[in-house]
């Protein structure tokens, strides 16, 4: 049995749905979200695809809570989503939920695979589904950093999302017939370069200018909605520590066998790019009048060796989900 069979068996469940080689739900204008009405022992979503975050045995979302009662949410990509997680009340926003003395729910806005421009978008279209929010935290930073490395012709004005170049691709045979060539595969392999990669630097550079203008619309909304908005760059496995435990780096290993990811990105797990990349995000978030918060070098403080919190090096575990919602909380109030 494999390692990721043995130790993180829930992952065979976010296969099915919630992955490129999955059931992918295409929507117009996001590219794409959860699919609606899910069920399973793992993951399920209301009747727009948000995952279900719980609170005291009550199943809580977007179309589910009472539009009259305050709520927090907690934005972002896919480590707020839940991969990794066992069950929906294990995921960031149900540990948050589980250890905040507060009596607002928060409730879980993350959308897998999302970039900046997709987690706002994912906001103004669903504004006017929201009840009265208290607070906001958006937990995001690495999506941006990683597409930041492909080619001009695919980031465009707005940012890369992932496998846009399988998009592009699909769309070139149709604009003879309108859209029928839609249907072509949309998620799959990494389109090929066609510049030289971008330093480091200039990646840190481009995801900081893209991160900063599109959370400067979601401070203008959280002014609006009178809610309190904080930025968390969010936490990678090298960032943390430069070796994991006994499990992290069994599953680490297992999975560079099966992708690529240490080779597209493992110049972006190094922790003086987290430290750069950092400095840069606050200077241009705290420029805006939101608090920032780096949480990779707090967890590297209060981190045991051999403590497990990575189901692959940007997805936690069930206790690496609650670990991290009692610091985030410790830090928030």
């Amino acid at each position: 049995m494999s390692s990721r069979s043995r130790l993180t068996p829930q992952m065979t469940a976010y296969q099915e749905k919630f992955a490129d080689s999955g059931d992918v739900r295409w929507l117009p204008y996001l590219m794409y979200f959860h699919p609606p009405g899910h069920r399973s022992d793992v993951v399920n979503t209301d009747e727009s695809g948000f995952r279900y975050s719980e609170k005291n045995g009550q199943r809580l979302s977007l179309r589910s809570c009472e539009s009259s009662e305050p709520v927090r949410l907690l934005a972002g990509s896919s480590t707020v989503f839940g991969i990794g997680a066992s069950a929906d009340r294990w995921t960031l926003a149900s540990r948050l939920n589980e250890n905040d003395t507060r009596s607002e729910p928060w409730l879980n806005f993350g959308g897998r695979s999302f970039n900046s421009t997709q987690e706002l978008l994912l906001l103004v279209l669903n504004k006017h589904l929201l009840p009265p929010v208290d607070e906001i935290v958006l937990f995001s930073g690495f999506n941006n950093l990683g597409l930041a490395r492909l080619p001009p012709s695919q980031r465009l004005e707005h940012g890369a999302f992932f496998n846009c170049g399988d998009f592009f691709n699909a769309l070139k045979p149709a604009k003879a017939n309108g859209l029928k060539g839609i249907g072509t595969k949309l998620f799959g392999s990494a389109p090929a370069a066609e510049a030289p990669l971008p330093t480091i630097g200039q990646q840190i550079e481009y995801a900081t200018e893209l991160t900063v203008r599109h959370l400067h619309i979601w401070h203008l909304i959280a002014r609006e909605l009178g809610a309190k908005l904080t930025y968390v760059l969010q936490p990678l496995s090298g960032w943390v520590r430069p070796e994991g435990c006994r499990e992290e780096e069994a599953l680490f290993s297992e999975l560079d066998q099966l992708g690529r990811f240490t080779e597209v990105y493992g110049d972006i797990l190094r922790k003086d790019v987290c430290l750069d990349y950092g400095q840069a995000l606050r200077a241009g978030i705290e420029a805006l009048g939101v608090r920032f918060i780096n949480l990779s070098p707090v967890l590297s403080e209060a981190l045991k060796p051999d403590q497990w919190l990575f189901v692959d090096r940007i997805h936690f575990t069930d206790d690496g989900h609650d670990f991290v919602s009692r610091l985030l909380l410790e830090l928030l109030h």
